[in-house]
């Protein structure tokens, strides 16, 4: 384990940014298919965990019910046994909003029944120390939100880790903090794709410098994720905006779409796009992460952080890992 080093000459010394960090990554596929490419390039990686999706939680028609649920299945398949998992749950933030104290005890009953079920029957005892719990919640929100971790962790027996929103950062002391050792923070999504504006909504350094203007304030340990993924931005003749998951420029250098601008594109002819029919003239727009991006990402990183941490991507697939060298993700 090689550790972000601290200079010690001086107390203001920044750090090697080229230092090694522990590397994971998410794994939030609908199913556990991982070719021996991809185990292979977690090998090389020295990978360490794998922050395993479950299932979510949402509220439908009033009722608090689990939803894409995950099927058990042996880890010991899919990486190295020196591989750790740490099984994650998604909860919509909605599930909290108007929410019944005297619901907390069946919900976190539910759900750590449903991680027991899943996550047991393919994961070691050893392997299973820690449960993530991804939610976005607001200031409206967080005391539901925060007394469920509390109450999960009592439950589980487990170390509980939630995930953080670079606006919880910034704004903490609306947002509050969640009562838990370890957050995540969630270094992407720096703007909302439909807004127009020219940066890429996936990773803009100077939105992500904003947010993280007061970092060392913030009173928790905090690890990082990383964007390793791209979509397209397809707008029809109406000018309605849907996402594609997944597409790159590479996706679309072909006859079937004309390039108008660096990351714009012209659709030529009526096709499927990733499961998307889209019709003809309709326009994409990729955003995508570069390794260029991401080093600069974590140089900044290093430089405010200037600690060691851990770095999470998100996430693991083979079509995204094509785009990144071994040194790009170390």
């Amino acid at each position: 384990m090689i550790g972000l080093l601290i200079g010690l000459a001086s107390c203001s010394q920044k750090t090697d940014w080229k230092q090694k960090h522990n590397i994971s990554f998410y794994h939030w596929k609908s199913n556990y298919n991982v070719d021996e490419e991809v185990r292979e390039y977690t090998r090389d990686l020295e990978c360490q965990k794998v922050y395993l999706h479950l299932f979510d939680v949402i509220k439908k028609d009033g009722v608090i019910m689990p939803t894409d649920e995950l099927v058990p299945i042996d880890t010991n398949l899919l990486y190295a046994d020196s591989v750790k998992f740490v099984p994650v749950v998604f909860i919509t933030n909605e599930v909290f909003m108007n929410f019944d104290p005297a619901q907390m005890n069946e919900l976190v009953y539910n759900v750590s029944s449903l991680i027991n079920t899943i996550a047991f029957a393919g994961m070691k005892a050893e392997n299973f120390s820690e449960v993530q719990i991804d939610c976005d919640w607001t200031q409206t929100t967080k005391e539901n939100y925060f007394n469920f971790l509390t109450a999960l962790g009592e439950r589980m027996e487990k170390e509980i880790s939630s995930t953080i929103r670079l606006h919880q950062v910034k704004d903490k002391d609306v947002m509050g903090v969640p009562p838990v050792k370890k957050g995540y923070l969630m270094c992407y999504a720096t703007s909302d794709p439909r807004d127009g504006m020219n940066s890429n909504s996936i990773l803009d350094m100077q939105l992500l410098k904003n947010y993280t203007a007061n970092l060392q304030s913030y009173p928790l340990d905090l690890d990082f994720a990383l964007p390793l993924f791209s979509w397209g931005i397809v707008t029809n003749h109406q000018g309605k905006i849907k996402l594609v998951n997944g597409i790159s420029k590479a996706d679309l250098d072909n006859e079937g779409f004309k390039k108008i601008s660096d990351n714009r594109y012209k659709v030529l002819e009526d096709c499927f796009l990733n499961d998307l029919y889209i019709n003809k003239d309709f326009t994409i727009e990729v955003e995508e992460i570069t390794p260029e991006l991401l080093v600069e990402a974590k140089k900044y990183l290093d430089d405010k952080v200037n600690k060691e941490y851990n770095i999470v991507y998100y996430h693991l697939s083979k079509g995204f890992l094509k785009r990144f060298s071994i040194n790009d993700l170390n």
